[in-house]
């Protein structure tokens, strides 16, 4: 079983060996490995409902507060509601046409952001994920340039393909539940670092093979993953900073540490 402070301290000093490059990698990896989504929706309700009782009326205005009054009064404002020319342009077809154009163009364009997010997570953040992994790992061994980044784009449909593949299959875990979802993003974290290493494996062999070395180890991942929490509140604390100018790539290059351990394991 590896050694969870000896791994630290190799994934720290081939960070230091080779800082700037790994600081510049480490912020490609959380800028645009994992890709962008984004949703928003937004509900507004305004209700009045109004309740007789021996001449005294209940008005609720759909946020929780009432007001009590009597019944002439409450007459008077309902027909003053149904008089006004907000409610005469909202019963006005030409304007509740113009509402539905409007969230359908709405709708229309956030599909639209949606798919070209989904695109360029498949078509370019992935293959870079990739290509950031492949840095990492050969800066363990001497300091790598930052043309290590492209070999995440050769060969580009097995890359592209393995990658969708993994993203699939965790999509269809979360499906179930969270909790096999998470184990199941521990069981395919080798996958990025497998495609770098070997350009001949095929995606299902690059699936198989991560599971299998992850098997046995996916706890002791997760304890290696918590044990860099003091440095990720850190860097919420110093909006970011901790995080890309040391963080991140000491976190980074820890893992690719790993990496190379449970490679040799497997052997």
């Amino acid at each position: 079983m590896w050694d969870r402070k000896d791994l630290k301290e190799r994934g720290k000093a081939a960070f230091k060996a080779n800082y700037w490059k790994c600081v510049v990698v480490g912020i490609l990896l959380v800028l645009f490995a994992a890709g962008t989504g984004a949703s928003t929706g937004r509900t507004t309700t305004n209700s009045m409902n109004t309740t007789y009782n021996n001449g005294v009326t209940v008005v609720s205005d759909g946020t929780g507060t009432t007001y009590v009054m009597d019944n002439q009064t409450a007459g008077e404002i309902a027909e003053a509601i149904e008089q006004s020319e907000v409610m005469t342009a909202m019963q006005d077809p030409a304007f509740q046409m113009a509402v539905r154009s409007m969230l359908t163009a709405v709708g229309a364009v956030l599909l639209v952001i949606s798919l070209v997010s989904f695109c360029l997570r498949l078509l370019v953040f992935n293959p870079l994920e990739v290509g950031c992994r492949g840095f990492f790992t050969r800066n363990t061994e001497a300091p790598a340039e930052l043309n290590e980044l492209k070999k995440g784009f050769h060969p580009y449909g097995r890359t592209v393909g393995a990658m969708l593949l993994r993203d699939v299959f965790l999509f269809l875990w979360f499906l179930l539940f969270v909790i096999p979802g998470l184990i199941k993003i521990y069981s395919y974290r080798m996958v990025p670092y497998i495609l770098a290493d070997d350009p001949e494996i095929g995606a299902k062999d690059a699936i198989i093979l991560s599971r299998q070395m992850m098997d046995g180890h996916k706890w002791n991942t997760f304890v290696l993953d918590l044990s860099f929490i003091g440095w990720n509140l850190l860097s919420l604390l110093t909006f970011g900073l901790v995080g890309v100018f040391y963080a991140n790539p000491y976190q980074f290059s820890t893992n690719a540490e790993l990496y190379k351990v449970l490679k040799k394991q497997g052997k």
